[in-house]
């Protein structure tokens, strides 16, 4: 990649990235209400944090909303449960009174629990930001021509691979130091590894892109930029996740 070019390609992943979150957090923080004293809150075991602090009142996990709202009921009786849907999110408020059958007090301590339909979501981004959707697969698509790669591979691809825009993910540092989510990182790197990897070198991506190790055998020249992409969606799919869970207020507990 051409000097300077990455700095476009990071102003254009941070713009995007921004716009997404930002939906995100108006998502899960419409009609929430006053803060009041909270409930004390216990981690359910596969949620993670999506702050890099691990602190904080959001989390995410693979546990649909059913199950979670099924769960937190049983742990913390809420005095009301209230179905939500917006646009591609599915799930629960569970309220608690605090004390007080008021209707501004009911909604004051509360559990909100979202979980993507993902299919909703591929067509909510196809009609309104389909570049979300794209943006991981741009350096693939440079690999068709090259090596017996078509465009019929690369579509077929992108199909296997094409919920992974339509996750959340944990937030992370990026290779250029700015924070960022988990995909948006492991694209990045990807791109460094393919632009910085002459004909003796790796790095792994499975080690986060920092290590690295020689390869000495007369074959190492033909290394494929397309598997270390595959490489690459094969470990977003992994840190990848459809359920977000909210606190009025942050946990107690780090999860």
């Amino acid at each position: 990649m051409p000097g300077g070019q990455l700095s476009l390609y990071d102003h254009v992943i941070k713009e995007i990235m921004k716009k997404f979150w930002l939906f995100l957090l108006v998502l899960a923080y419409c009609n929430s209400g006053l803060m009041a004293q909270r409930i004390e809150i216990a981690p359910y075991p596969d949620a993670v944090p999506i702050s890099i602090s691990g602190l904080g009142q959001m989390y995410l996990s693979n546990t649909d909303a059913k199950t979670l709202m099924e769960y937190f009921s049983a742990e913390f009786a809420p005095y009301k449960i209230i179905p939500v849907n917006d646009k591609y999110f599915s799930g629960y408020r569970l309220c608690f009174s605090s004390g007080s059958c008021n209707i501004e007090a009911e909604s004051n301590d509360w559990i909100q629990i979202l979980t993507i339909d993902e299919e909703a979501a591929l067509a909510w981004f196809q009609k309104n930001t389909p570049e979300v959707l794209a943006l991981p697969f741009e350096g693939i698509k440079k690999c068709v021509g090259e090596n017996g790669h078509k465009m019929s591979d690369y579509k077929q691809l992108v199909e296997n691979y094409r919920n992974i825009s339509t996750k959340m993910y944990q937030q992370t540092i990026a290779p250029n130091g700015i924070q960022t989510d988990e995909l948006t990182a492991s694209v990045m790197m990807t791109e460094l590894m393919i632009k910085n990897c002459p004909e003796n070198l790796y790095a792994s991506l499975s080690s986060g892109g920092t290590g690295q190790s020689s390869i000495t055998n007369q074959h190492s020249h033909a290394i494929d930029p397309w598997n270390i992409w595959i490489n690459c969606f094969d470990e977003i799919q992994l840190k990848g996740y459809t359920t977000l869970i909210e606190f009025n207020e942050p946990a107690i507990t780090p999860f």
